[in-house]
């Protein structure tokens, strides 16, 4: 029945809707009085739903109808939006994507994005950025950026987040470590020796975030070592400074290796995120495409498997869990 109404009809409904009087709705439309109450009986008949009492001096919407206008409102700008996208690409105007990254995004993640965007927009460059996630937020809303791909959570005001991918978390370790030879390791074992971690003034709220994940497990979180990427991590794990947290899948430097936690499943996000009021309306297209081959494609990979064949292909397998 829903395939019967089309974007007149919604329309017509936002106009009377807002002036509260079918006339001046029509007016405004330029079109009959009879067009627009006909279209008003069509939309309300396909839903089928009440959308409007009618009185002696208009219009006035019932609970039905006060439930479809901020949908409808966003199904009109979504038209006009996918409309704009198309334009842009057939003529080439598809200004470049300014594309923050947070050194701790698994490679896959920005590939699969650069991949996304080459296949929805050859035409448009994209400018990369990295930074921490503090700063990329700092960045976005300040409009010196215009999309990132960041450790989920952030602060959602004002910016609209695409959920893409779920990490485990894995305890690391020097092989000559005497847990490195077994299965896992507990809590118990971890307290004492999860001294490395990334600064927690660089993400604050997932570093607020792991540390309830390993106190419901029985961890305690007391680092003394702070590293800025990756990179400085590992190197202090190496040094025999203590053990930490890394993404599963990770590459990881020879002389390390990764553990589980006893009878914990610590897990992290990463996501995309974007201003609500960007003026890059090809933003939600691209957080769609994202989306969408991360759920086409069962949602994992490491960065190692990501193959180049994805750059063309839409459908290509990515998976970004280990």
């Amino acid at each position: 029945m829903y395939e019967l109404i089309e974007f007149r009809h919604l329309k017509c409904f936002l106009t009377v809707a807002q002036e509260g009087n079918v006339s001046r709705a029509a007016e405004i439309l330029h079109i009959t009085q009879p067009t627009v109450s006909t279209a008003i009986k069509q939309l309300e008949d396909s839903i089928p739903a009440q959308l409007f009492y009618r009185e002696s001096s208009g219009v006035r919407l019932t609970p039905a109808g006060h439930s479809l206008v901020a949908d409808a409102e966003q199904m009109m700008k979504f038209r006009d939006r996918a409309f704009e996208n198309a334009q842009a690409v057939d003529i080439g105007t598809t200004p470049p994507l300014n594309l923050g990254f947070s050194p701790f995004i698994d490679r896959a993640l920005v590939e699969l994005a650069f991949a996304s965007h080459q296949w929805l927009f050859p035409d448009s460059a994209i400018r990369p950025t990295a930074k921490c996630t503090a700063q990329l937020i700092d960045l976005l809303i300040e409009g010196s950026i215009d999309a990132g791909l960041v450790t989920l959570p952030v602060e959602t005001q004002g910016l609209i987040v695409q959920p893409l991918v779920t990490e485990r978390i894995l305890v690391c370790m020097r092989k000559d470590d005497p847990q490195a030879c077994e299965p896992s390791i507990s809590p118990r074992n971890l307290s004492s020796k999860l001294q490395v971690s990334f600064d927690p003034k660089l993400h604050p709220k997932l570093f607020a975030q792991l540390v309830s994940q390993l106190s419901r497990a029985g961890v305690n979180v007391k680092a003394t070592h702070i590293g800025a990427t990756p990179s400085d991590i590992q190197w202090m794990v190496k040094r025999g400074m203590g053990y930490a947290l890394v993404r599963e899948g990770r590459p990881l430097d020879s002389d390390l290796v990764m553990k589980p936690i006893s009878g914990a499943d610590v897990t992290i996000n990463s996501g995309f995120i974007y201003s609500a009021v960007s003026r890059h309306s090809e933003l939600s297209l691209l957080a769609c495409e994202m989306k969408n081959r991360m759920k086409n494609n069962g949602g994992a990979t490491t960065s190692r498997r990501l193959s180049k064949s994805s750059v063309s292909e839409p459908v290509e397998e990515l998976r970004l869990i280990s």
